[in-house]
């Protein structure tokens, strides 16, 4: 019985729908009563529907989402009654009100009157706040003035007071004519120009406040881009509505000034510090924002500033009705869609994070800015952004894969250079004693022999192979950089450890402390990870960025800035340089009371001390207050220490996110980092100004004149007292930039004096005199640096255009990835050295150290195994690549290969561990040594960028005993104990990648176990994914850190999931049914086919076809219902009598006429007319025997009712019984009765009663068959309403189809047959022009000249210069066809858009296709294989090939001279031996002489000969070969087919060899070898075996233009097909 569930609430439809849903669930009576219970509470049923429907729930998943939608309504209700209650006002509020509105209005009646009135309406009371502020006295002006806040009113009046006096009306005036006039006559003095307009618009402006009136008509501003005065007006009254004061001239002037900057550049503005900068800012936004109507980004220099900022003056832009908000921490949020921050106006942030917003939107395509258009920028301490800050950049950082392992290749540096420490130099050598020999070697040079020796015994077996091109050409670096941690980087200085974080300290500039997310790049972060044993995060390859310089330079003449010190001359033409600005200096509201004391500059450390200390006490003693800026960290702590022991109490401040007291009093002493010399306001009680103010100290000499006077500013601000003096170290100040030739302080002292022409007064004279002489120096450096970023921008820009072009990121975010990767190792290679957009693409177009792991990702997008099997060939020894080839395979029905490589996996997987396991041991052992003699505190200090100049004074070194404590060297054993506390960071890391790993093994071992027992003849296997790292893992506060390392693993893999295998039941394979179905489906087809269309010789093969046709679908309608195995066998043999004897009653010109027929019977289909008719057979597939039985007619309805309802009641008489012996008896009761009260038939009795037995024998237990009995009694039911739908019998089916097909088989074909005719030519003409397609595509080949060039030079490499049966084995027709079709898909739109496009017939239509289809992939392949040889032109292979021809030449020469000298020297001793001493003449004596010298000359001329040769082979002949042809080619002698020359080319040639001052022995080579290069071309061009040309063109015609050609003609076909047939139709 099934109980009706229905909400009132809802419509009857919708209780319709619900109902209708509910089957899926199989509820019980009294779960569907509970149910009907709870859905009252919905409103809506939609909710409910769709988690029915989406879920597929049981009855506890629908339970406990029921209870949780229950408990968000009643929060919804919660929260709604409290947001009512908020709203409506109380009786304590009530009163309060009352008191203030009856300060303002003397009568009780108005007063009350208002008081109904904002109960009555329930007035907002922010509305009534802000109309509080105002000037009103009845009930009218009240109303009308909360109209105006609401919007709805356009009046605005203030009513000035009734009653005035002089006194009055002068403390009403605000700031008099002649404050204005010396305010500009100010502003002239500084900026040289002067405005009589804006002066005189000033005085009228303010001469109107002391009224405080307000024009009735103001109440927005003009809309014109030019200022007025209503618009001033409008927005000081409103600054005094929310401030309480009017903004002062000055703050007026300095937004008047930024406003109406030229229309072609930014403008910056000095204002002085305490001269309201914040306020200015945003009456600038607001102007902008509603005069120009732009919108504004306002860039602070700390994210803290502008959350803060924005906090402070969201009330202030609502005013105005302008949205104001910060980008600070918008991606925690929010990832893939619209910040909100960005629907508004104005927003405040810092640099990064609107450089980060601006990849995310721009380059990761994620929507993050909207539509949101890019208008002004406003810079806040705009000279720390643009100049110091100009090197940051902002780094959208992404894990990439196979990085992880290159940590130990860093750690296995950092632990050599901690071994050597204690034979370290202080000129940086490693100091060697080799048994009695000493020897020093660079430690650089050291460290790299080490490392290579190292990395070939260990670490080549475990640090993946395509890294291993990474590693060669990053070591150096990576060296260069463990060295700068280790000697140069200095903790409190450089960078503080927080809370096991590396935060870097800006300690030259602004001292602001970054967060962690900013770091080092290349391994220096890393390597002062390892200085202080913190854990150690994996290196990042840098892939997308946007730097300072490029943020600020995108906003162009729409760039406005604020500073409290512009700088020097220097700093500011570099700005007007680089970002196109002009100046305005804004003189202060009040006189500046800053006296500057005299600097003082010390010779030693402990002298610095105590001065800093001898100022200090003398100001306190005074009762003034004292802030010490100073460099770094360090020298905070040490200062503060120092202070300590002389009993001065000190506050420190080294972080912007430390809270500081801002309002000081006298004694009070402030010790900082220059963070305290840039936006920190300190305001001084009145005590303290009494005493003289607050005076500043800075302990270092600033790099420049700008940051000095900002950390002056910190006093004497306002008209306030305040005096400052510089008390620096001589020799850690002294900048001496690229005066090398100054190695000490009198060096320094010398050349001041000399250049100054004068003598010294004191030390600190001389390091002014140095700092400022450098600043043009720095500044040079600063602009080169802006010069590189831009480039480096630029190029970036190239990457996102080419890779996008290459890969759509959405669709293939892997591949896009990859190309990421080549682009970041381009960057890492070539940024020192200067990158070239003109690189970038073949780079990316290169394989070269293709990262094998983004595959996995592609093949898990795809589910794609021929994708994994790439990878496992690329990368066979990585089991993330077997693990999820081997799910792949399984997936695939390989379960034995997919076995395998899971247990390959495994063992692979098992190796990392025992590598892992091996490195922590080894890596503590290293650590136990290290840690013995390592002394941080002892190592040599060099300051970043600047010389060190020692004192030449003869004395003792200061002793410092301000170090908190020293280290002692102690043994290895007491080392291991102290230790014992707190785990070494290293391993503990390892053990938790080894969990990750542990998890994967442990994942496969259940995968196999479930594998070994499976069947899969009768079981089928489903693959689910799980997440490596569990829900309730991640929420486990104290597992933070496993759960950050064991995500490295996963990103570094990748790992991203697991693969999770499961097992069930085959299901009866519907696939048979479906077979003959559509096998008796062809049959009818064709058989009406050839009725319709035969003369008449072929109807009995027709007739007989339609007859077997219905046959099998009706055996396929039966076998199904029944369950039945379909004999193939015994049909095939039954199938061969009835088609034969058709056969034979046609003869053979009925099987003519039936072949020609019935081969294009198929195509036929829809020209018959039938199309309908089938249409109403229905399917026998699964989803087919699910169709409603809706084309019955009433009595058909009746009886399959009639017969589905005696199968529910046999399904719930069953249900209760307990064994089998009852079943069968129960079942055949129920017919019995059914058939006596006339339900059924017999008839059907019996088909039931044979279901219920079919269905009993299929069973394996009573519970078995009341699991299966629904399923057949559902098949059983489906099986009527098909045979009810037949009614006639076969004979009459057959007779009116085969009638019916000859009438609308005639009709059709007589509309068609000219079409078809059309179609056979248009089939013709395609075929003849795609042989055209072939000749004119090979043709644009050959007369691709640069192509051909790069062919004629690898056929002469390979031919001239290379092994040819090497060659023959490497470069093969099968490589030579997979590059090419290797980016060929027709899946591609854009290919297949250009092949639709194709006009064979159109010359030019075709060079375009060969330009961006064709050529590119051969260009790709040709640049592949040029880029492996080192020559770039042919007449360079034939150079060296003819210059190695002389060599060989000369050589074989001298073998000859050689012997001949042999022959001759005999020849002479046997004449001596012929010639008796004692009767030798003087004749024979000459001639024996005359011979003798002769063969003296020719051994000499031999051995010259041969001195000449070996020298001549030592040359670098490859360079000689290079240089000529390239002198050659500069000189124009070499024709555009390079291959050929000018007639002149041997004269240019000789100038050349004779400029060089070749050896005459080398000149003649060259010059016989560059004579013989035409006739070695001629005789290559007519003999050459081509062995590249040849199979690249063979390849271009089958990998290419053969699949195009296919193609095009069944796309081009297919649509004349269908026009076809949409006529027949």
């Amino acid at each position: 019985m099934q109980v009706l569930i229905e909400n009132k609430n809802w419509s009857n439809e919708e209780n319709e729908n619900f109902q209708s849903i509910l089957c899926l669930l199989d509820l019980t009576i009294d779960q569907q009563q509970i149910l009907h219970n709870q859905i009252q509470k919905f409103k809506r049923p939609e909710k409910i529907i769709n988690f029915v429907l989406n879920a597929d729930p049981d009855w506890d998943s629908l339970q406990k989402w029921i209870e949780k939608e229950n408990y968000n309504q009643v929060q919804e209700k919660q929260q709604q009654s409290i947001i009512q209650e908020e709203k409506q006002w109380n009786q304590q509020q009530l009163m309060i009100l009352k008191n203030q509105l009856s300060s303002q209005i003397n009568s009780n009646e108005e007063v009350n009157k208002i008081l109904q009135s904002i109960q009555q309406s329930n007035l907002n009371k922010e509305i009534v706040a802000s109309v509080l502020n105002c000037e009103f006295e009845t009930f009218e002006e009240f109303i009308q003035l909360t109209q105006i806040f609401e919007g709805k009113s356009k009046i605005v009046t203030r009513r000035p007071p009734q009653q005035s006096n002089d006194k009055q009306q002068s403390k009403n005036i605000l700031y008099d004519n002649q404050q204005i006039k010396q305010l500009f006559t100010e502003f002239q003095s500084l900026n040289g120009r002067n405005n009589l307009q804006i002066q005189n618009l000033l005085i009228q402006l303010y001469s109107s406040f002391q009224y405080q009136s307000f024009d009735p008509t103001l109440i927005d501003f003009q809309p014109s881009p030019d200022l007025e005065y209503e618009d001033l007006f409008i927005l000081c009254t409103k600054v005094k509505q929310y401030f309480s004061y009017y903004p002062r001239p000055v703050q007026l002037l300095s937004v008047i000034e930024l406003y109406n900057h030229n229309n072609d550049q930014g403008r910056l503005a000095q204002i002085y510090t305490g001269e309201g900068k914040t306020l200015i800012v945003a009456m600038l936004a607001i102007l902008l924002c509603k005069k120009k109507q732009i919108n504004v980004d306002i860039v602070t220099s700390s994210p803290v500033l502008a959350i803060r900022d924005v906090q402070e003056l969201t009330p202030f832009y609502k005013l105005f009705s302008i949205s104001v908000a910060h980008n600070i921490n918008g991606s925690q949020n929010q990832l893939k869609k619209m910040f909100p921050c960005y629907n508004s106006q104005v927003i405040y942030g810092d640099p990064h994070s609107f450089q980060a917003d601006i990849l995310r939107h721009e380059y990761s395509e994620l929507g993050t800015m909207g539509d949101r258009k890019q208008g002004y920028v406003i810079v806040d301490e705009v000279d720390s952004m643009l100049i110091d800050g100009h090197s940051n950049k902002t780094l959208l950082s992404t894990p990439i894969p196979g990085m992880l392992d290159l940590t130990k290749v860093l750690r296995l540096i950092w632990d050599e250079i901690c071994k050597q420490q204690p034979n370290i130099s202080t000129d940086k050598k490693v100091m060697v004693i080799d048994q009695n020999n000493f020897y020093s070697v660079d430690l650089e040079e050291y460290i790299q022999k080490t490392l290579d020796i190292q990395l070939q015994d260990a670490l080549y077996n475990f640090i993946p192979k395509f890294r291993l091109n990474y590693i060669d050409f990053m070591k150096k670096t990576w060296i260069e950089n463990a060295i700068l941690a280790m000697f140069h980087f200095h903790e409190r200085k450089h960078y503080l450890i927080d809370n096991n974080n590396v935060r870097i300290i800006d300690y030259q500039n602004t001292g602001v402390v970054h967060q962690d997310n900013m770091q080092w790049q290349k391994g220096l972060h890393q390597f002062i990870q390892l200085k202080h044993n913190l854990p150690i995060t994996p290196l990042r390859i840098s892939t997308n960025y946007l730097s300072n310089v490029g943020f600020f330079k995108r906003y162009q003449n729409q760039l406005l800035g604020l500073t409290g010190t512009l700088g020097s001359q220097v700093t500011q033409n570099l700005l007007s340089k680089q970002y196109k600005l002009d100046f305005v200096l804004m003189p202060p509201f009040k006189q500046r009371l800053l006296k500057i004391e005299p600097g003082i500059a010390t010779l030693s450390k402990d002298e610095w001390y105590q001065e800093i200390l001898k100022s200090v006490q003398y100001k306190v003693n005074k009762g003034r207050a004292v802030l010490i800026i100073n460099q770094t960290i360090q020298d905070v702590q040490k200062i503060e220490a120092y202070l300590k022991k002389y009993k001065i109490k000190s506050t420190t401040y080294v972080d912007d996110q430390q809270e500081l007291k801002k309002v000081i009093g006298p004694q009070t002493v402030i010790i900082a980092t220059n963070l305290a010399g840039r936006g920190t306001d300190l305001t001084t009680n009145e005590e303290l100004e009494r005493n003289g103010g607050l005076h500043v100290i800075m302990s270092f000499l600033p790099r420049n004149i700008r940051i000095q006077l900002q950390g002056f500013g910190r006093t004497g601000r306002q008209g306030k007292l305040g005096t400052a003096e510089l008390i620096v170290s001589f020799p850690d100040n002294l900048y001496v930039g690229q005066l090398t030739q100054i190695k000490t302080i009198q060096d320094a002292i010398n050349y001041y004096q000399t250049k100054q022409k004068k003598q010294m007064q004191n030390y600190f004279e001389v390091l002014v005199y140095f700092r400022d002489l450098n600043e043009q120096y720095y500044s040079d450096e600063i602009e080169l640096e802006m010069e590189k970023l831009l480039n480096e921008d630029r190029c970036f820009n190239k990457f996102c255009e080419i890779a996008k072009k290459k890969v759509n990121m959405k669709d293939n975010r892997a591949a896009f990835q990859s190309l990421e990767e080549k682009w970041g190792l381009y960057l890492e290679q070539y940024q020192d050295i200067g990158l070239n957009e003109d690189d970038i693409e073949n780079w990316l177009n290169s394989d070269e150290g293709q990262n094998p792991k983004y595959l996995i990702y592609q093949g898990l997008q795809k589910d794609d195994l021929k994708i994994f099997q790439k990878a496992a060939e690329i990368a066979k020894a990585d089991p993330q690549v077997q693990y999820y080839k081997g799910l792949s395979e399984i997936q695939s029905g390989q379960y034995k290969n997919g076995c395998e490589s899971l247990q390959k996996a495994k063992s692979l997987f098992q190796i990392k561990i025992d590598d892992e396991k091996g490195f922590a041991t080894a890596s503590k052992l290293n650590r136990i040594q290290v840690e013995q003699f390592q002394d941080n505190e002892s190592l040599i200090e060099f300051q970043e960028s600047v010389v060190m100049v020692p004192n030449e004074n003869l004395e003792l070194p200061d002793l410092d005993l301000t170090r908190d404590s020293e280290s002692h060297n102690i043994s290895a054993i007491q080392f291991v104990k102290q230790n014992d506390v707190q785990k070494d960071t290293v391993e503990r890391k390892i053990n938790n990648h080894l969990k990750v790993y542990n998890k994967v093994i442990n994942n496969i071992d259940t995968i196999l176990n479930t594998m070994s027992t499976f069947n899969p003849e009768e079981e089928v296997l489903d693959l689910s994914w799980m997440p490596v790292i569990m829900k309730d893992e991640k929420e486990n506060v104290d597992l933070e850190q496993s759960i950050k390392d064991q995500q490295e693993v996963i990103d570094d893999g990748p790992l991203p999931k697991l693969g999770k295998i499961a097992k069930k039941k085959k299901e009866k394979s519907w696939l048979q049914y479906v077979a003959m179905f559509a096998i008796g489906l062809c049959q009818f087809v064709v058989g009406c086919a050839i009725c319709a269309f035969t003369s008449g010789a072929a109807m009995p093969i027709g007739r007989a076809l339609i007859t077997e046709g219905i046959s099998d679908m009706l055996t396929a309608v039966i076998s199904a219902w029944k369950g039945i195995d379909i004999d193939w066998g015994n049909w095939g043999q039954q199938k061969m009598i009835n088609i034969g004897s058709a056969l034979v009653m046609a003869g053979p010109a009925g099987i003519k006429e039936a072949l020609h027929l019935g081969g294009n019977a198929m195509k036929s289909l829809k020209k018959i007319g039938i199309a309908e008719f089938l249409k109403q057979i229905p399917e026998i597939t699964a989803e087919g025997l699910k169709k409603n039985g809706f084309w019955l007619t009433d009595l058909d309805k009746e009886v399959v009712q009639n017969q589905y309802n005696t199968l529910k009641q046999i399904s719930s008489t069953v249900s209760k019984v307990g064994n089998s012996s009852q079943l069968l008896n129960l079942a055949y009761d129920v017919l019995q009765n059914q058939v006596s009260n006339n339900v059924i038939d017999k008839e059907a009795a019996t088909g039931i009663f044979d279901l219920i037995n079919q269905c009993f024998q299929q069973s394996s237990g009573v519970e078995d068959f009341k699991n299966n009995f629904c399923q057949f009694a559902k098949k059983y039911i489906r099986l009527q309403m098909v045979q009810s739908k037949q009614g006639k019998s076969d004979s009459q089916i057959k007779e009116e189809v085969t009638q019916f097909s000859f009438i609308e088989g005639n009709k059709k074909y007589q509309q068609v047959k000219q079409d078809i005719e059309q179609y056979k030519q248009y089939q013709k003409a395609m075929e003849n022009e795609l042989k055209y397609f072939s000749t004119i595509m090979l043709d644009c080949f050959s007369r691709d000249q640069n192509i051909q060039k790069i062919v004629i030079l690898l056929d002469l490499y390979y031919e001239k210069l290379c092994d040819f049966e090497k060659i023959k084995e490497s470069i093969t027709d099968k490589m030579i066809q997979s590059h090419l079709s290797q980016n060929l898909s027709f899946q591609d739109q854009t290919l297949q858009n250009a092949c639709i496009q194709l006009k064979i017939s159109n010359p030019q239509s075709l060079n375009e296709f060969y330009q961006k289809v064709i050529r590119p992939n051969i260009y790709n392949l040709c640049c592949l294989l040029s880029n492996q040889i080192k020559y770039k032109n042919p007449l360079e292979v034939i150079l060296q090939k003819e210059y190695q021809k002389q060599i060989y030449a000369k050589r074989d020469q001298l073998k000859i001279d050689y012997e001949n000298l042999n022959n001759q020297q005999k020849y002479l001793r046997q004449q001596q031996d012929l010639i008796n001493p004692n009767q030798r003449t003087q004749n024979q004596i000459e001639q024996l002489n005359q011979m003798i010298d002769d063969f003296n000359n020719k051994r000499d001329q031999y051995q010259k000969k041969q001195n000449q040769l070996q020298e001549i082979e030592k040359l670098q002949y490859h360079e000689l070969i290079i240089n000529s042809i390239a002198y050659l080619k500069n000189k124009g002698m070499i024709n555009d087919d390079d291959l050929t020359f000018k007639p002149q080319f041997l004269k240019q040639y000789q100038k050349y060899l004779e400029n060089e001052k070749f050896d005459q022995a080398v000149q003649e080579i060259l010059l016989s070898a560059i004579k013989n290069i035409p006739n070695e071309i001629n005789n290559f061009q007519q003999t050459s075996k081509k062995i590249f040309s040849n199979k690249l063109k063979q390849a271009i015609e089958v990998a290419m233009l053969d699949e195009i050609k296919k193609y095009i003609f069944d796309t081009k076909m297919q649509k004349e097909d269908e026009k076809i047939t949409s006529k027949i139709n």
